[in-house]
């Protein structure tokens, strides 16, 4: 099993694209709102296709505080760049002013919500229609995939029995391994008696990916039989999801990979404007009218008008 996305809250989407697209160099694959409720903005990025396991969403809240990390949460984004590119990143990340810190595993640094990333080296390379073009990265530099993330916990065990026993997954250490070098960390928490808040750079889940929907209603059923507890079945017209919580109460999601973004736009305009599925196209002038209402139009290109405000 391998990663599909990760997605996480923002306060500040012309800051957020700006950091992940103009200075990670990723794509924003899809501006989109949330299927759940159409008055919070939803971003996309990814690599060029926007290929499962290159995902990183962002929720847009502009009211969001402070975030509580408490007796459960999600922390942390761990990224692929190619072998030998430590070094470029250390120095695009530092001339853009950001604090980088080189560990045993990599590059340690924080995005504008003080989300922890991790840029860790491996041998995957991008594919030629997966490179991003014109963002100012030699393709043999580009971030090429989503690699983990952590999962802190007040029961270890019971958790490492949820990825286990559903997903038949290895849990060596208190680590998930997943396919490609790919794993989620099991962290246990200190303090059973504080409790977590979302705020700016919360994680709202983590994604999983499965073959096909075949897949995804197999692990419907096995969830149902084993007694775990499932949030809901959508169909994200991208892709479809199950929505479970562990024993740690964090989401995990499980998606399959296909019809993916190019639904609903042409590759080449992937991001350009308000992306929706089939089934909520009928909601578009609605949703444009409310959004522009806020100056809205989702034509963004990560400039840096955020600063003035």
């Amino acid at each position: 099993m391998q990663t599909h996305h990760i997605s996480l809250l923002t306060k500040n989407a012309k800051q957020n694209i700006h950091f992940y697209t103009y200075v990670l160099g990723l794509r924003l694959v899809k501006n989109s709102v949330n299927q759940e409720n159409i008055h919070i903005r939803h971003l996309f990025y990814g690599d060029y296709l926007g290929t499962p396991g290159s995902v990183i969403t962002f929720f847009v809240l502009p009211l969001l505080g402070h975030r509580t990390d408490g007796n459960h949460f999600i922390n942390g984004i761990r990224l692929a760049i190619p072998t030998g590119s430590k070094a470029f990143w250390k120095e695009r990340l530092s001339n853009t002013g950001i604090t980088v810190t080189e560990t045993s595993e990599g590059l340690a640094f924080a995005d504008p919500d003080q989300i922890p990333i991790t840029m860790i080296e491996t041998d995957h390379q991008l594919t030629e229609w997966q490179i991003v073009p014109h963002n100012g990265i030699e393709p043999k530099y580009q971030i090429s995939r989503f690699l983990g993330t952590e999962l802190h916990v007040p029961d270890v065990s019971a958790s490492q029995t949820f990825f286990e026993k559903l997903l038949h997954l290895t849990v060596i250490n208190n680590v998930v391994e997943l396919e490609r070098a790919e794993q989620i960390k099991l962290v246990p928490t200190p303090d059973f008696s504080q409790i977590t808040r979302f705020g700016r750079g919360s994680i709202d889940h983590v994604a999983l990916r499965v073959a096909d929907e075949a897949e995804l209603v197999h692990y419907y059923h096995l969830a149902e039989e084993q007694g775990w507890d499932i949030e809901m079945y959508r169909d994200r017209g991208w892709f479809k999801s199950l929505y479970i919580r562990e024993p740690g109460d964090n989401r995990i999601e499980l998606a399959t990979p296909t019809p993916g973004f190019s639904l609903d736009e042409p590759i080449l305009k992937l991001g350009n404007s308000l992306g929706l599925p089939p089934k909520f196209e009928s909601l578009r002038p609605t949703i444009m009218a409310y959004y522009a209402k806020q100056g809205i139009d989702f034509s963004d290109d990560g400039d840096l008008s955020w600063q003035d405000h």
